[in-house]
C-alpha cells in the first residue's frame, strides 16, 4: 500500500512524463457519456392493466433517471471504470427524501419533517467493496460481501443513534516535493493523512441461506455495533431479499471479481515512451548546450563554468596547450523516430482509440471521408463491449430501482410526465400499481450517432424522397415538425410554433378523450393535423383495449373537424376522411385483403 519512486541512473537524466493515456481515456469516456440508456419496463401481457403497469414503471425509471441525475453518476462511474476498472452502484432506499408530507414537534423539541420517501443511488468506487472471494465474476456469484467506507462519528450518531469514539481512518494522496537547491529536481511521493473525528464503518451484507432464509445485514464501526438484522430491501427474484448493489467493468476478466482498465494496459507502453522522450530531449540538451574539452591546468575552470558558451565571453588558456573546444556530436540515430512511431501506433492497437480520435485530426495521407468514416466505426466496435456492459449495468439497477418502489411507495403518489410536444399528463400510482420488473434498454445506439451523423442520415433520406407523401409526393407539416426534431432543431427560428400548438392541442384532445371527457373542435384548427394525430392515436394499443368505449367519440369528434372543412375545402375534407377510413380498414384487413382494395 505504498508508491515508490525508481531511482535515477544518473543525477542529469531526464525524468518527464509525456502523458498519451490521458489523451486515450479523455476518448473513451467522451464516447461512453454520449450512450444515454434509456430504460424500459416491458409489459408481461397484452392486458390494460400490464400496459398500463408498464407505463407506469417506464415513467418511473425515465424520472429517476433524471430526478437522481443519473447521468451525472453515470459519469463518475465511468471516469472510474476507465481508471480503476470497476464501479458500483448503491440502490437503497432513503426515507428522508421525497416531498415532505406532515411535520410534527416533539414536547419542546424541534420540529421535524416526514417525508414520502424516495430512491437513493451511490456510486462506490471499487476501493470500499469486499467480495467473498476475488474468483467469483460476477456479483451474482457472491454469497457476500463488505462495504467498508469512513464516515464522521457525529454522522454516525445522527444515522444510527450509536456513539462511537473516533477511529485511525487514514488515507494515501500523492504530492510534490523539491529536493536539491541548484537542480530544483521534484518527484511524487505518497503521504498519509489521518481524518479527524472519524470512524471506518463496515456493512456485511450476505445473500438469503439455509441458514439465514433472509439474509443478514450487519454494521460495525468503531468497536460498535450499529446495526444487526436481515437485508431490509426485497430487490432481488420474486421479491426475495438481495444485495443492493450492481457492478460495472469497463473490461472483463474471465475468473476475476475485479475489471480491467484501459489506463493498465497502456502503462508499459507509457513508461516505453516516456523513456523514448526523455532521451531525445537528453540528446537535443547535449547537441545544444554541448561538453567541452578542456586540457588539464590549460585555463581558468571556475570562469569557464560560468560563462562558457555565452556570446562574447573571452576565454584565456595557457600558452602551448590546447584551447577549449566542443566535442563533436552525432546525429540522432533513425531507430528514435521509428521506436516512437511504433508506440504510438502500440497506444491506438491497445486503446482501440485511433489517431483521428485522439488527435481530433486526419491521420497522414488519409483525405478520403469513406475511410475517416471506417475509421470511426472501428473505435465504435472497440468500445462496444464496454458500452454493453454500461447497458446492462443500467438495466440490472433499473430493475432495482423498481423493485424498491414496489416494496416501499405505500399509498397515492402523483407521477408528472411530459410526452411528445410537451404534453403534460400527471398519473396517480402507488407500489402495488407495479407488477412488472422486466427492464430492458430501448433499441437505439445512441454510441455510433452523433448530432453531425445523424443530421447527415436525415440529409440522405431527404434526398431519397423517404419522408415524402407517397400520394402526394410533398412533405406534410407533420413531418417537417418532426425532421426539425430529428436534426436538433425543433424550435429553430420558430418555423414552425403554430404546427407545434396544433399537435400539441391533438394530444391533449387525445388524452381527455382517453379519459372518458368530450373535445370539441373549432374553427381555428388545423383541422388536417388534427385529424391526423387523432387517428395515428386510434392505432395505438391503448386505444384498441378500449375502442368499444371510445370509437364513437372520436368519430363525432373528427367529424366535427371534417364539417369545419367542408364549406372551405371540400376536396381535401373528404381525401382526409377517405384516407383516414382507408387507414384504419387497412389495420384491420388480412394484408392480402388490404392489397386487392
Amino acid at each position: 500500500q505504498s508508491l515508490m519512486e525508481i531511482p535515477k541512473a544518473l543525477w542529469w537524466t531526464e525524468r518527464e512524463v509525456f502523458n498519451q493515456i490521458a489523451a486515450v481515456t479523455e476518448v473513451r469516456m467522451a464516447r461512453l457519456s454520449r450512450l444515454h440508456p434509456v430504460l424500459k419496463a416491458r409489459p408481461g401481457t397484452g392486458e390494460q392493466a400490464d400496459l398500463k403497469a408498464a407505463k407506469i414503471g417506464t415513467h418511473l425509471l425515465r424520472n429517476a433517471y433524471n430526478d437522481k441525475i443519473i447521468q451525472n453518476k453515470i459519469q463518475e462511474a465511468v471516469s472510474w471504470t476507465e481508471t480503476c476498472g470497476t464501479v458500483f452502484f448503491k440502490n437503497t432506499w432513503n426515507a428522508d427524501l421525497g416531498p415532505v408530507v406532515a411535520r410534527f414537534s416533539g414536547q419542546g423539541g424541534p420540529t421535524q419533517d416526514l417525508r414520502e420517501g424516495d430512491l437513493e443511488v451511490m456510486v462506490v468506487p471499487p476501493q470500499e467493496i469486499y467480495p467473498d472471494n476475488t474468483l467469483h465474476q460476477n456479483l451474482a456469484d457472491c454469497e457476500s460481501l463488505i462495504h467498508a467506507r469512513g464516515f464522521p462519528v457525529g454522522k454516525i450518531e445522527d444515522r444510527w443513534n450509536v456513539k462511537v469514539a473516533p477511529e485511525a481512518v487514514s488515507v494515501m494522496k500523492l504530492s510534490r516535493a523539491m529536493h536539491g537547491l541548484s537542480g530544483g529536481q521534484s518527484f511524487n511521493t505518497d503521504s498519509r493523512s489521518a481524518l479527524k473525528d472519524y470512524a471506518l464503518v463496515k456493512e456485511y451484507w450476505e445473500r438469503p441461506s439455509k441458514k439465514f432464509p433472509k439474509g443478514r445485514l450487519i454494521i460495525v464501526a468503531g468497536g460498535e455495533v450499529l446495526h444487526a438484522g436481515d437485508l431490509p430491501f426485497l430487490i432481488g427474484e420474486n421479491a426475495q431479499p438481495d444485495l443492493p448493489f450492481t457492478k460495472y467493468d469497463s473490461i472483463e476478466r474471465t475468473g476475476v471479481f475485479w475489471g480491467r482498465s484501459i489506463v493498465e494496459r497502456l502503462i508499459p507502453v507509457q513508461r516505453r515512451y516516456n523513456a523514448v522522450r526523455n532521451r531525445k530531449a537528453e540528446y537535443l540538451n547535449r547537441a545544444a548546450i554541448g561538453i567541452l574539452v578542456v586540457e588539464e591546468d590549460s585555463t581558468d575552470m571556475d570562469m569557464l563554468e560560468q560563462e562558457a558558451g555565452a556570446p562574447g565571453t573571452i576565454l584565456t588558456y595557457k600558452r602551448g596547450s590546447s584551447p577549449p573546444a566542443f566535442m563533436p556530436t552525432s546525429p540522432l540515430p533513425a531507430a528514435f523516430a521509428h521506436e516512437e512511431a511504433s508506440l504510438l501506433q502500440e497506444f491506438s492497437q491497445l486503446s482501440g482509440v485511433s489517431e483521428l480520435s485522439r488527435q481530433s485530426a486526419a491521420p497522414a495521407g488519409v483525405k478520403s471521408g469513406v475511410a475517416l468514416s471506417i475509421a470511426l466505426e472501428q473505435d465504435d466496435t472497440r468500445l462496444a463491449s464496454t458500452a454493453a456492459n454500461l447497458s446492462q449495468f443500467m438495466v440490472d439497477s433499473g430493475k432495482q430501482w423498481l423493485r424498491l418502489y414496489k416494496q416501499y411507495a405505500h399509498g397515492s403518489r402523483i407521477l408528472r410526465l411530459v410526452g411528445k410536444n410537451n404534453v403534460v399528463e400527471v398519473l396517480e400510482w402507488s407500489g402495488t400499481d407495479i407488477q412488472s420488473d422486466d427492464v430492458v434498454v430501448e433499441p437505439y445506439s445512441a454510441l455510433a450517432e452523433s448530432p453531425a451523423q445523424r443530421r447527415q442520415m436525415v440529409h440522405e433520406l431527404l434526398a431519397a424522397g423517404l419522408f415524402a407523401d407517397p400520394d402526394t409526393g410533398k412533405i406534410t407539416k407533420e413531418m417537417r415538425s418532426r425532421i426539425f426534431e430529428m436534426i436538433d432543431m425543433g424550435n429553430w427560428e420558430s418555423g414552425d410554433d403554430d404546427d407545434a400548438l396544433h399537435l400539441t392541442k391533438a394530444e391533449r384532445e387525445n388524452l381527455r378523450m382517453a379519459d372518458g371527457h368530450k373535445a370539441v373542435a373549432v374553427d381555428y384548427d388545423d383541422h388536417i393535423l388534427h385529424i391526423s394525430r387523432h387517428n395515428k392515436f386510434r392505432l395505438t394499443v391503448d386505444y384498441e383495449a378500449s375502442a368499444h368505449q371510445l370509437d364513437a367519440q372520436f368519430s363525432e369528434h373528427v367529424q366535427e373537424h371534417v364539417q369545419f372543412m367542408a364549406p372551405a375545402e371540400p376536396e381535401a375534407a373528404m381525401q382526409a376522411m377517405l384516407d383516414a377510413t382507408e387507414q384504419q380498414a387497412g389495420e384491420n384487413l388480412p394484408p392480402q385483403a388490404a392489397e386487392g382494395g
